[in-house]
């Protein structure tokens, strides 16, 4: 692969280098922020905790979905918007909160997004209507873009070379585990009390999360132009999507995105349907999942960066490959479907980190606007994964590794686009 993540880091660094050498202050540096900066223990857990808000609001209600229809009076047919409307709010507020965070600043931003969050907790929880429970999770997501968003813009602008990897694949394990994770929490919170208790422990996060940032997280944006409008709003995200490596590298952590959502999307199908698993049961298969994820993470720190994507998709593609063969055979058992998910899991935790931070390593400005791009690039590909599994009409048992496959070949693909590029 021509174009490696330490090939970008080391440009980014001779830059800096050759611009401080002649009195200017380069791009990727700030001068309170210089790129030796090393990342506190309580900076890291605050921007991990940012990352996983709009994940936790999103699946933290998984095991309560019908009971959450019955009590609000929404009809069966519409149990997904409860997840999907976070979904939608999550993809269109990260195109307006990037940008206007490159702009204002990341902070002004993430404090306004923090307070729309707690304020749509609120709504949901409370809500005594079908209509007023959606339209309360639409305002959850929107909220919860720029605590998606701007955690990655943050880590841009304070950091550089390993220290900006390290924090990255950091930030990324916190989104893969959460989805996995997020529905035991709720569903030892509804067992031990009501959906309406789960839904209020997102108010806890999203209040312990504002005060957070209000009081510990200082503005990190200090290169910004105040002026210009929606002219200035294109004009940035023209630059970012002119931008092939960008582009290739988001599309392949979309893809392995994707595929994650596919498989946590069938499991209930797979083994509920086909094999009858209790929901606490079901639950420990998606924590199996999440935990994965993040033994991938920590064993990508093990790995040369310019390596992980390589052997990330190569586990990511090979793991529905092995499922399909093995189906084919007539071996239909939920333990291999569960261990080859795990190999694949551990395939996203190696390379998504470093897929993403090659990404925004590309580009030199607007890094709010290109965390949106690619928030929003994750955001579809998830939606995307999560619709694919159960459309197609066949046993879960096909289903699932046919879409992860899919996925995986097209994140095979991006590889190829950015080593060209």
């Amino acid at each position: 692969m021509r174009y490696s993540l330490v090939d970008g880091i080391r440009s980014v660094q001779s830059k800096a280098m050759t611009a401080t050498q002649a009195g200017q202050m380069p791009t990727e540096t700030f001068p309170d922020t210089p790129a030796t900066e090393r990342a506190t223990a309580g900076v890291l857990a605050l921007l991990m905790a940012l990352t996983a808000l709009g994940q936790l609001a999103t699946n933290i209600v998984v095991p309560s979905l019908r009971d959450i229809a019955r009590g609000v009076a929404l009809p069966d047919e519409s149990v997904g918007l409860i997840l999907s409307m976070v979904l939608l709010g999550l993809a269109v507020g990260q195109l307006v909160v990037g940008p206007l965070s490159d702009r204002i600043g990341r902070r002004p931003v993430l404090i306004g997004g923090l307070a729309i969050y707690l304020l749509g907790s609120i709504g949901a929880t409370f809500a005594s209507d079908g209509l007023l429970l959606l339209a309360a999770r639409l305002v959850q997501g929107l909220g919860a873009s720029a605590s998606l968003a701007l955690p990655r813009a943050i880590a841009r602008d304070r950091y550089t070379g390993p220290e900006f990897m390290r924090t990255m694949s950091l930030l990324t394990m916190a989104m893969a585990v959460t989805p996995g994770l997020a529905p035991v929490f709720g569903g030892l919170i509804a067992d031990l009390a009501n959906w309406r208790i789960a839904l209020a422990s997102t108010i806890l996060a999203g209040a312990v999360a504002l005060a957070a940032v209000t009081v510990s997280l200082p503005e990190t944006h200090h290169q910004r132009t105040e002026n210009g409008g929606p002219r200035a709003m294109l004009s940035a995200y023209a630059h970012v999507l002119r931008n092939r490596v960008f582009l290739a590298y988001a599309l392949m952590s979309g893809a392995a995105i994707g595929g994650a959502y596919s498989e946590v999307s069938g499991a209930q199908q797979f083994y509920t349907g086909e094999f009858g698993w209790t929901p606490a049961r079901l639950s420990l298969a998606t924590a199996c999942y999440a935990a994965a994820a993040f033994c991938g993470g920590i064993l990508s720190r093990y790995i040369r960066a310019s390596h992980r994507v390589r052997i990330g998709v190569g586990l990511i593609v090979a793991a529905p490959i092995v499922l399909l063969a093995l189906r084919g055979a007539g071996a239909n058992h939920p333990a291999i479907m569960l261990c080859l998910i795990v190999v694949s899991q551990i395939g996203m935790g190696i390379m998504i980190g470093v897929a993403i931070g090659a990404a925004l390593v590309a580009l030199d400005r607007s890094v709010g606007t290109a965390s949106a791009v690619l928030g929003a690039i994750h955001m579809t590909m998830g939606a995307a994964g999560a619709a694919i599994v159960t459309a197609i009409p066949t046993a879960a048992s096909w289903s699932i590794p046919v879409t992860m496959l899919a996925f995986g070949l097209l994140a095979v693909l991006a590889q190829r686009i950015a080593a060209r590029a």
